[in-house]
């Protein structure tokens, strides 16, 4: 049986498309070890068939975190049996990369975003320096590189020429669980509620706009699940404006706990606000988690999440992210309810064919290759 560890940086507890790859990797026939880390506020780890281990560092970010995980990466790759190593995104390739030169081992790169076009990094030219190097030296010369939509796969193949896979961030097509109920949330009954959610609620991603938007609308709740550098200013700023009876923050949980309070929106929210490169080619996989509860989407002018909206009649397409824009949309839908109704059916119909099992026939031909 051959072994792989797969290695990333985030909180493993709540990183679903990790463990959806380890998962198939194990029933593929693969011995899986996965490494991440544990932070203060991670949610225990869900029982699973492979073998995990999280680290818990005194440094949660900044190169002193870092340095720090890569040399706990390194130390723990160069003493365990592997044939075969599997870094998520750029953060993990560099001792990936060397313990796979060092012991001549079979090296994987899985890029979930384009790392060096982060917001954090746009004004940090020495940094976005440095991941650059890493990206173009190391990460591209893996034995197989794959990403999470099409739009990555086309800047990648343009600026290297390289193949990139894709493989997109799609979740399991589950038994959803009971919903929550407004009334188990405290939200008015005839709220129109809409919701935000993931483990990336950064600067820039239409947090701080959404609450500016519906700041004077009535009739409207908002419920910010997950977590994010954005949360704790969120959460000043609601305090400021004396809306915490609108806004609802609720932590990083389990999958099957976030979508019981997903299913309580009518509309999910997946747009944008900061131009970067990155945010514009993402395509969250909340957009995915939306079509599973059956909620319509308001989504921004990026290409992957608007085709998708745009494909399956699911949602409202705003040409720009404003406060101004995001309020008309959700004053179009409570103007227009059947409309809403309308394009929650057509999310629900989506997520028959936008699932886990249909996307992952890349993935498996990838590692039936690597078994072979």
């Amino acid at each position: 049986m051959k072994k792989i560890v797969v290695c990333v940086s985030s909180d493993l507890a709540t990183d679903n498309r990790v463990l959806r790859h380890c998962e198939l990797m194990h029933d593929t026939g693969f011995e899986v070890l996965v490494l991440g880390r544990k932070l203060p506020s991670s949610p225990p780890m869900p029982k699973l068939p492979f073998a995990s281990r999280r680290v818990e560092l005194p440094f949660t970010k900044g190169p002193f975190f870092y340095i720090s995980f890569q040399l706990w990466l390194f130390f723990i790759l160069l003493f365990r049996q592997v044939d075969i190593i599997w870094a998520n995104d750029l953060d993990t390739v560099p001792p990936c990369f060397a313990i796979s030169k060092l012991r001549r081992l079979f090296f994987t790169v899985d890029a979930h975003e384009l790392f060096t076009e982060v917001p954090e990094l746009q004004d940090a030219p020495i940094k976005k320096l440095i991941w650059s190097i890493v990206e173009k030296h190391l990460a591209i010369n893996a034995d197989i590189f794959l990403t999470v939509n099409h739009s990555l796969a086309r800047y990648f193949n343009h600026k290297y020429g390289i193949n990139a896979r894709v493989v997109r961030n799609v979740p399991k097509r589950i038994k959803l669980p009971d919903a929550y109920t407004k009334m188990d949330q405290g939200l008015p009954e005839n709220d129109l509620v809409l919701v935000i959610q993931g483990s990336g609620i950064n600067k820039g991603r239409g947090l701080d706009e959404t609450i500016d938007a519906i700041s004077p609308l009535i009739g409207i709740s908002l419920m910010v699940i997950g977590g994010g550098n954005a949360i704790e200013d969120a959460k000043r700023k609601v305090a400021e404006l004396g809306m915490e009876n609108k806004v609802h923050f609720i932590p990083r949980v389990t999958y099957q706990e976030m979508m019981r309070y997903t299913q309580i929106a009518s509309i999910g929210l997946a747009y944008d606000a900061d131009p970067c490169l990155n945010f514009q080619m993402a395509l969250p996989n909340k957009v995915f988690d939306y079509f599973q509860a059956g909620i319509a989407i308001i989504s921004g002018p990026q290409p992957e999440i608007s085709g998708l909206v745009a494909s399956y009649e699911c949602g409202y397409i705003m040409k720009h992210i404003t406060p101004e824009s995001i309020r008309w949309a959700i004053t179009f839908y409570q103007k227009h309810p059947e409309i809403l109704e309308t394009h929650k059916k057509n999310s629900k119909k989506a997520s028959e064919t936008e699932h886990w099992e249909n996307e992952k026939v890349e993935l498996e031909s990838i590692l039936n290759t690597l078994i072979d």
